[in-house]
């Protein structure tokens, strides 16, 4: 495990409640959301999903389920690192298809005075869903929380040193964020330019 460059959290596990169906099962070209994810994620990094097993063939991964289901992205994340044996943990959204290559190429700015690295858009969102984070740092803002089940990104890396990097205009159009089916049909559109 050691020889892993890092450990990729595909977090895969939750409602879909403004898609209107499992967003993980949804086609963008010929390929589910999750299996686009997965694709695009190189072989040197471990990958944990935090869902349902998406059965697909061209990847190793495990996968675990937050205890209760339904806990949210900081529950989620909390159920992988018990999983996880790297330094580096990237934290990826199974509704974010192009984030992963950037959320990667993060790792060459990250500092060993950096809990996380997270990019940050025009509008001065962090965006902590296609992230990278040290296991140390996020460990220790999950102890500071305490229950994590319903807890938001945002009081989680409340309690991190964060290493923040302004998207470029091409970032920020390659973090779509599949949330409706009209986020869907953006996205389409976005990879038939790619």
């Amino acid at each position: 495990m050691e020889s892993k460059a890092g450990s990729i959290i595909v977090l895969s596990g939750g409602t879909s409640s403004r898609f209107g169906a499992d967003k993980s099962q949804a086609m963008l070209g010929h390929q589910q959301l999750i299996h686009h994810i997965l694709t695009g994620i190189p072989k040197e990094f471990e990958i944990i999903i935090v869902g349902a097993d998406p059965l697909f063939t061209l990847a190793s991964y495990r996968c675990v389920q937050e205890n209760p289901v339904g806990g949210g992205p900081v529950a989620g994340i909390a159920a992988a690192l018990e999983l996880c044996e790297s330094e580096i943990v990237g934290v990826l959204a199974t509704d974010m298809p192009f984030a992963g290559a950037h959320m990667i190429h993060l790792l060459s700015a990250m500092t060993s005075h950096d809990d996380a690295i997270i990019f940050v858009d025009s509008e001065g969102f962090k965006q902590p869903l296609a992230a990278l984070y040290r296991r140390e740092g996020l460990e220790t803002a999950l102890s500071k929380i305490g229950n994590p089940h319903g807890a938001s990104m945002r009081t989680l890396i409340s309690h991190l040193n964060i290493h923040e990097i302004p998207m470029s205009p091409e970032i920020e159009k390659a973090m779509i964020d599949v949330d409706t089916p009209h986020d869907l049909v953006v996205a389409m559109e976005y990879l038939a330019k790619l």
